[in-house]
C-alpha cells in the first residue's frame, strides 16, 4: 500500500472529510448547547424570585404594560431555547457525521488493503549473468 493509493481513494478522503466536519459541529454543539443551558437555568431561577408583582399595579387604564416585562422575559427565554436546540441538533449531527465518517474511512482502507493484496507481486529482476 501506497499513499497514492490511500489519497485517491474516494471513501477515505470523504470519510476523513466527514470526521473532521463533524468533530466540529460536535465541539461547538457540545458547547454552545451547554451555556443556552445554563442561561435558560439562569432565567428561569431569576424569574421565580422576581415573578411576584403587588396587584396594585393591575389598574384598568395599565393596557397591558404591567405585563410587559414577562412576555420579554418570555421571548428571551424562547429565543435562549430556540438557539439551544438549534445547537443540540448540530451537536447530534456531529456525532452521526464522525461515526459514518468513521465507517467509510474504514471501509476505503479494507478496500486499498484488499486491492494491495491482490496486485502480483514483482520480484527484482536478477542481473544478468555476466561471463567470466
Amino acid at each position: 500500500m501506497k499513499l497514492p493509493d490511500v489519497y485517491t481513494d474516494w471513501k477515505i478522503v470523504v470519510g476523513l472529510a466527514l470526521v473532521m466536519l463533524g468533530a466540529g459541529n460536535w465541539a461547538i454543539g457540545l458547547e454552545r448547547t451547554q451555556i443556552y443551558n445554563r442561561m435558560i437555568a439562569a432565567r428561569a431561577k431569576a424569574g421565580t424570585v422576581t415573578d411576584f408583582r403587588s396587584f396594585d399595579e393591575l389598574e384598568a387604564g395599565a393596557g397591558g404594560a404591567v405585563l410587559a416585562p414577562f412576555s420579554e422575559r418570555g421571548h428571551q427565554t424562547s429565543y435562549a431555547t430556540a438557539r439551544m436546540d438549534f445547537y443540540h441538533a448540530a451537536f447530534l449531527t456531529g456525532r452521526m457525521m464522525v461515526l459514518v465518517g468513521l465507517m467509510l474511512t474504514l471501509a476505503g482502507f479494507i478496500g486499498v488493503i484488499q486491492r494491495d493484496a491482490r496486485r502480483p507481486f514483482k520480484r527484482p529482476t536478477e542481473p544478468s549473468q555476466v561471463s567470466h
